[in-house]
C-alpha cells in the first residue's frame, strides 16, 4: 500500500505544479500555435496525472473488479 500512496503523491504533485503552471504556459504561449499545441497537453498532463493519482489509491479495489468481471 506504501507504494501506491507514494505512486499518487507524485501524480498530485505533478498536478499542483502544473495547475498555476499552466496559466503561465498560455499566457507566454498562446499567440503561437504551437504554443496552444503546448498549452493543450500541459492541460492533458495535469488532468490525467490527478486521474492517475486517484487511481493508483485504488488500484487493488479496480484490479478485484477487473479479475472478476474477467473470470467471469
Amino acid at each position: 500500500m506504501k507504494i501506491q500512496i507514494i505512486v499518487a503523491l507524485v501524480f498530485f504533485a505533478i498536478f499542483a505544479a502544473l495547475l498555476p503552471g499552466t496559466h503561465y504556459i498560455y499566457v507566454a504561449n498562446a499567440d503561437y500555435y504551437m504554443g496552444q499545441f503546448v498549452t493543450v497537453a500541459s492541460v492533458l498532463l495535469m488532468w490525467i496525472s490527478l486521474f492517475a493519482g486517484f487511481a493508483s489509491l485504488f488500484f487493488h479495489k479496480i484490479k478485484k473488479v477487473y479479475q472478476s468481471i474477467a473470470n467471469g
